[in-house]
């Protein structure tokens, strides 16, 4: 399963999407060392009203406004991974590299 983890830049105020395996954590220091600025929790409506998800069921694909999105480099050495699709309850599969590309997703160390 693939969080995608929705955090903001404390400077510029804009979205960045972090896609982590479930089994990891998102470590925020290189999250933020990726973004050039520190990150905090951003805000549940800035998320709905730019990607047109909800908490709990944000796509690493298919957002209203390009989003910055930064993949894992663990969710490659799977076959196959389970992303959210728009609800809490759905998801869908993807071969790992064709996620990640149609994210548009920088591959990079994320996890702690």
């Amino acid at each position: 399963m693939v969080k995608s983890l929705v955090f903001q830049g404390e400077t510029s105020g804009k979205l960045f999407l972090f896609l982590v395996s479930g089994s990891n954590q998102l470590d925020p220091g290189k999250a933020a060392a990726l973004t050039g600025e520190p990150l905090k929790r951003a805000d549940p409506r800035q998320i709905r009203d730019e990607t047109g998800f909800a908490i709990g069921g944000v796509a690493p694909i298919g957002h209203l406004i390009a989003i910055p999105a930064f993949a894992d480099e663990t969710l490659l050495g799977f076959d196959r991974i389970w992303a959210a699709s728009g609800a809490h309850d759905a998801v869908f599969a993807a071969e790992p590299h064709a996620m990640v590309s149609a994210a548009q997703a920088v591959v990079a160390t994320l996890a702690v």
